[in-house]
């Protein structure tokens, strides 16, 4: 197969780079989340596509082991940029949240109010600071008094 096309899924390069980025950091699980009882980690980590027109990326979520609260973060190229922008928000939901589903509250209100930005060649910077989000949502809602690590 050409290596023009493959693993093409419809997502720009740097979501792409920032997901495979985030697959090596989340390995098997968020490591504040390791139930030594059941020897598996408590949190697990989804993913799905995001689609917004030309914003075309990836969207995470995580939820809590109780399930009462869900973080996404979104990201994608910015339409009008070349940077790499990211929409976090909390929002509980069945199947992955997308354009149409999400409840952004006092964000992206329009397309320059996102969560996160950076170049395009930040593709490992926007994977840490999404990667410490997930870490921070877990530790804060278990009630870990390491919250602010």
């Amino acid at each position: 197969m050409n290596i023009v096309n493959y693993l093409k899924d419809g997502a720009c390069e740097k979501s792409r780079i920032v997901m495979a980025l985030l697959q090596e950091k989340v390995g098997d699980g968020i490591n504040e989340s390791y139930n030594e009882e059941r020897n598996d980690y408590d949190a697990t980590v989804n993913i799905a596509r995001w689609e917004n027109c030309r914003e075309q990326g990836y969207v995470i979520s995580l939820r809590t082991k109780d399930y009462s609260k869900q973080l996404n973060i979104a990201w994608f190229e910015h339409r009008n940029s070349d940077n790499i922008c990211a929409i976090e928000w909390e929002q509980c939901t069945i199947n992955s949240p997308n354009i149409d589903t999400a409840k952004f509250d006092n964000i992206y209100k329009d397309k320059y109010a996102v969560s996160k930005s950076v170049r395009y060649d930040e593709c490992e910077v926007m994977a840490d600071w999404i990667f410490h989000e997930l870490e921070n949502f877990w530790i804060k809602n278990t009630g870990d008094k390491n919250a602010d690590k």
